[in-house]
């Protein structure tokens, strides 16, 4: 027996539908318009008239691809899993992360293609480790970006987790060892050049610490036209209870650590010591500040706020002075850095917004937000009011591609000239 839906819960549908699309800015010029392409592996994807200049770097069921302005598709990998594609400044490389089940590789490839480099490899196994559990040799890579000068990467890697925090002294006496390892994520780098070991990036390499047990860091990168300062996402725990989840963006002098033995940074538990970065963003419990991006002159970031329980939104917010990480522990400098976090503008909310990414003119923006059960990339068109430094969006924002739930919504894209 056919079954009767009752008209009162199709108006509600069609209600939440509504809500929903409008949470999302739907109803763009451009809706339906999509040109199909089909993948190596037979997959459909649209691609819509959305204007924009340069070439989008974005994952699609692990695949590689790049689309320029002029609706051209090109598939650059096919067989491995591929996350965060990250084009070197001089566009001669692109640095990507190779996943598998225990393990991930930082690698790279040329922007023509060809073969694959493995610049720092993962693999591993578990080995005994009496009376303790095996320990895990694997280790896991992710979210490379370049120095301006193309020679070197920044990325995170739990690297550490075997090192540090197992010979780690706490107590009053500081006799007592935490023989937990240290999974959480911190931020690397290496010369391309002369890829070091994993040893050599462990010990020489650390350029951001985390603190133990929330989720480490996100999202690092250089600021463009200061080579001397880094931005990324910082989790961590309130230094009073321990308790409440913290998440901030931060900056640092990447040669802090490295440069300043005699200060003894180290990661552990938040608040217990020097740090070598500074909070850009207030440290509430409510209100999570994360995945960070510089404008490409250097003077704003892009980056995602929880509104609220249902609610993300993409902000935009002028950059702190300069001078900030040259003594991030001095409170004078902690209160002038937050004081641009408050000129944030919204750029566009919905339900799930995310990895936003600037065009090499600083005049769109590319993020990904959920629709109809799937990510897609979407163009929001921003401009600056020179006079007060806020960024405003320009019209409504434009879905770029429609991949049927292929996009890998945790791969941020990446956009070059």
């Amino acid at each position: 027996m056919k079954k009767h839906v009752p008209w009162h819960l199709f108006f509600l549908l069609a209600l939440l539908a509504f809500s929903v699309q409008s949470c999302l800015w739907f109803g763009s010029s451009n809706s339906g318009n999509f040109q199909t392409k089909t993948t190596k592996s037979g997959q459909k994807i649209g691609v819509s008239n959305a204007v924009f200049k340069g070439k989008i770097y974005f994952t699609i069921s692990g695949d590689l691809f790049v689309l320029d302005g002029a609706r051209t598709l090109t598939q650059l990998t096919h067989g491995i899993e591929v996350r965060d594609p990250a084009v070197s400044p001089d566009r001669k490389w692109i640095a990507f992360i190779e996943r598998y089940y225990n393990y991930s590789n930082l690698a790279m490839m040329s922007t023509n293609g060809g073969p694959v480099h493995i610049l720092l490899s993962g693999a591993g196994g578990f080995q005994p480790n009496p009376p303790f559990a095996p320990k895990n040799t694997f280790n896991w890579y992710a979210q490379p970006s370049w120095s301006a000068d193309s020679k070197s990467v920044l990325f995170l890697s739990d690297l550490q987790k075997n090192y540090f925090w197992a010979n780690y002294q706490y107590g009053d006496l500081g006799t007592d060892f935490d023989q937990s390892p240290f999974l959480d994520m911190q931020v690397f780098t290496l010369s391309i050049a002369n890829p070091p070991s994993r040893d050599t990036v462990m010990n020489s390499g650390i350029v951001a610490y985390a603190d133990y047990g929330d989720g480490g860091d996100q999202y690092p990168s250089y600021r463009p036209g200061h080579p001397d300062q880094i931005i990324y996402t910082h989790f961590t725990y309130d230094a009073k209870t321990r308790t409440q989840q913290v998440v901030q963006l931060y900056m640092e002098d990447p040669k802090a650590i490295i440069d300043h033995p005699e200060i003894h940074y180290h990661p552990g538990d938040p608040g217990a010591s020097f740090d070598p970065a500074i909070a850009i963003t207030p440290p509430g419990t409510t209100v999570t500040n994360i995945e960070p991006n510089f404008s490409p002159d250097g003077n704003s970031v892009a980056y995602i706020r929880n509104i609220d329980a249902t609610h993300m939104g993409l902000y935009v917010m002028p950059v702190p002075p300069s001078n900030i990480t040259t003594d991030p522990n001095n409170p004078t400098m902690q209160k002038a850095a937050l004081i641009p976090y408050q000129k944030s503008s919204l750029i566009v909310s919905g339900n799930f917004i995310s990895q936003p990414v600037w065009s090499p003119d600083g005049k769109q923006l590319a993020y990904l937000a959920y629709s109809n059960n799937t990510f897609d990339i979407w163009l929001a068109n921003v401009t600056l009011n020179t006079k007060t430094g806020v960024h405003t969006m320009q019209g409504s924002p434009i879905q770029l591609t429609s991949t049927n739930g292929a996009l890998n919504a945790d791969s941020r894209p990446f956009w070059t000239a």
